[in-house]
């Protein structure tokens, strides 16, 4: 009994961080190649900036990921989701390629200590066989 108080306690919030975090991927993809363009960046940096995402959050899941084992889940939840937040702003006091790349690339990281946390996370409160 307990334990689904659990689950109905911290899965709600476990739901809003995965759809944070991809509702700021989704809304930023279409919009983002127009915005690089008007700084000047080109197909290549396109491809920078879009691959640089993908990059570092390749980078720093298994990282965070083994963190999150010894240390907790919701402490680098919490970073992750403040990172990302603040990390958001970003995109608007970018002036130049060089900056929205470097925004790209701390946001992936961002984003890799939210998704694979929070399915872990689901995967711990879940019973077992479930």
């Amino acid at each position: 009994m307990l334990y689904n108080h659990m689950i109905k306690k911290v899965f709600p919030v476990l739901a809003l961080s995965i759809f944070s975090s991809m509702l700021g991927v989704g809304i930023v993809a279409p919009l983002l190649p127009i915005y690089a363009d008007e700084m000047g960046a080109t197909g290549i940096w396109i491809g920078v900036i879009f691959g640089g995402f993908s990059i570092s959050r390749t980078i720093v899941m298994p990282i965070i990921g083994r963190l999150s084992d010894r240390h907790g889940r919701k402490l680098f939840l919490g970073i992750g989701l403040l990172a990302y937040a603040i990390i958001s702003l970003g995109y608007i006091w970018a002036e130049n390629v060089s900056q929205l790349t470097a925004v790209r690339l701390i946001q992936g990281a961002a984003s890799g200590m939210i998704i694979p946390i929070a399915q872990a996370y689901i995967g711990d409160i879940s019973p077992e066989g479930k």
